[in-house]
C-alpha cells in the first residue's frame, strides 16, 4: 500500500513538473519575489498541487474508471471562474464558442430571441429580441427565468441555459417567468423560430414626414455599414431635419461597434474611457463624421446594455443629444474572449468603462434626461411618441427664432 501512494505521489509530482515547464516556456510564469521572500511561480507551485492530488485522486480512486477527463478538467475551469463571482467572465466549450462568433458574426440561430445573463444569482432577461417568438409572446426586460420546462433554474449556468433554450425550428419551451409587481409565476410557451438579427432599422416619421428614426437592435460587424447607408440616405433628403435613435432593449455586443456608432453623431471629443486592471486609463476618442448635427433624441430603457450604454453616455455628456425613457441597464465592464488550444475559450472581464465624464455605470445604469415610462397594455408607444412632440417643438422654435 505504500508502494502504490509512493507511486501515486510520484505521478503528482511529475504532473506538476511538467505544467510549471510548460508554463515557463509559454511566459506564463515570472520572477518576481513576493514580500513572504517566495517567487510567483514558487506560489503558483503550491497553490496548484491541491488540484493535481484532486485530479489523481480521481483518475485513480473514483469508482468508476470510465470517467471523461476532459468534462473533468472543464468542469475544473468553471468552477476556477465561478469563484471570481462575476457573470461576465465564463468557460466556454468549443460549440458554445463557435456559436457565440457565429451569433455576432452572422446575426443567425435557433431559438426564442432573447438575451440572457446572470443577475443576482438569478438567470435574467436584459431584453427580447424585436419581431422574434419571444418578443411577440410577451416577454420582458428585466424578466426572471424561474422554470424552464418545469425544472428549478437555481445555479444554472448561463452557457448551459442557453443550451437549453436553443433548438430547432418548431419545438416549443415553456418558461416560468418571475415579473416585477407581478405575484404568482408566469408560465409562457414560445415556439422556436430562425432568429435573424438585423443590427439596423430606419424609418420616416414625423407630422412632416421630416424626422429620421434609426432603431439599432445590436452591435455587431454589420452596424457600422448599416447605419452609414441610412444616415447617407438621409443626408440626401433634405426633408429630415431631426434624428430619433432607438437603443432600447439592445443589449449591446462589439466595443468597437459602439465607437463607431457614437462617432456618427458625435464629431470629436471623447467617446469612452477604458481603466484596466493596472489602473492605467485609455481614452478613445470619435473618429470623426460627414454628417450635419441634426436634433437628436435617443430612446433608452432597462434592456439598454454594454454597448448601448457606451453610446448613450458618450450622446449625453457630450450634450449632443437627449436621452428619453427609462434607466438603463448598468453594465459597464468589458470582456475579451481568449482562445484555447481545444477549441474552447474564456471570456474575461479585462476592463471597465467610464462615459465621457468619468462616471462609472456598471451596476447602476445611465439615468434618462426625460424620464417616460411606458403604460402598460397599451398599444401607443409613450416613449417614441414623446420623442416626436418634443423634436417636432424644438425645431418649430428654431425654425420662429431663425425667422
Amino acid at each position: 500500500m505504500i508502494n502504490l501512494i509512493k507511486i501515486k505521489r510520484n505521478r503528482i509530482i511529475i504532473l506538476i513538473s511538467i505544467f510549471v515547464l510548460v508554463s515557463i516556456i509559454s511566459g506564463f510564469l515570472f520572477y518576481n519575489v513576493r514580500a513572504n521572500g517566495k517567487t510567483n511561480e514558487e506560489e503558483l507551485f503550491a497553490n496548484l498541487e491541491p488540484f493535481f492530488e484532486a485530479l489523481n485522486l480521481i483518475r485513480f480512486e473514483y469508482v468508476k474508471k470510465d470517467i471523461d477527463l476532459d468534462i473533468v478538467i472543464q468542469g475544473a475551469i468553471r468552477g476556477m471562474l465561478k469563484a471570481l463571482d462575476d457573470p461576465y467572465t465564463r468557460y466556454m466549450d468549443p460549440q458554445a464558442l463557435k456559436r457565440e462568433q457565429e451569433d455576432m458574426f452572422l446575426g443567425r440561430f435557433g431559438g426564442l430571441g432573447i438575451i440572457i445573463s446572470i443577475k443576482d444569482d438569478q438567470l435574467t432577461i436584459i431584453s427580447p429580441i424585436e419581431d422574434t417568438p419571444a418578443y411577440r409572446a410577451g416577454i420582458k426586460a428585466g424578466d426572471k427565468i424561474v422554470e424552464i420546462d418545469g425544472k428549478s433554474t437555481e445555479g444554472i449556468e448561463l452557457n448551459e441555459a442557453v443550451d437549453i433554450l436553443r433548438g430547432e425550428k418548431g419545438t416549443e419551451v415553456t418558461l416560468g417567468i418571475k415579473r416585477e409587481k407581478v405575484e404568482e409565476i408566469l408560465e409562457i410557451t414560445i415556439i422556436r423560430d430562425i432568429i435573424e438579427v438585423k443590427a439596423v432599422k430606419k424609418e420616416v416619421m414625423g407630422r412632416n414626414n421630416n424626422l429620421g428614426y434609426i432603431r439599432i437592435t445590436t452591435f455587431n460587424v454589420n452596424t457600422e455599414p448599416e447605419l452609414e447607408e441610412v444616415l447617407n440616405e438621409f443626408k440626401k433628403d433634405s426633408d429630415i431635419q431631426g434624428i430619433i435613435l432607438d437603443l432600447r432593449n439592445n443589449p449591446g455586443g462589439l466595443l468597437d461597434s459602439a465607437i463607431e456608432v457614437a462617432s456618427k453623431f458625435i464629431k470629436e471629443g471623447p467617446v469612452v474611457h477604458i481603466k484596466d486592471r493596472d489602473g492605467i486609463v485609455a481614452t478613445i476618442e470619435s473618429r470623426g463624421n460627414k454628417y450635419p448635427e441634426w436634433p437628436l433624441f435617443v430612446l433608452i430603457n432597462e434592456g439598454s446594455a454594454s454597448a448601448s450604454e457606451i453610446v448613450a453616455g458618450a450622446i449625453q455628456d457630450s450634450g449632443r443629444g437627449k436621452l428619453l425613457g427609462e434607466r438603463t441597464f448598468g453594465k459597464g465592464v468589458v470582456q475579451q474572449v481568449f482562445n484555447l488550444y481545444d477549441g474552447s475559450g474564456i471570456a474575461i472581464t479585462t476592463s471597465e468603462y467610464y462615459t465621457p465624464s468619468e462616471r462609472s455605470i456598471n451596476h447602476i445604469g445611465i439615468e434618462p434626461d426625460i424620464l417616460v415610462e411606458p403604460v402598460e397594455d397599451s398599444e401607443q408607444d409613450m416613449q417614441l411618441n414623446k420623442a416626436i412632440q418634443l423634436l417636432e417643438e424644438e425645431l418649430n422654435l428654431s425654425l420662429v427664432n431663425s425667422e
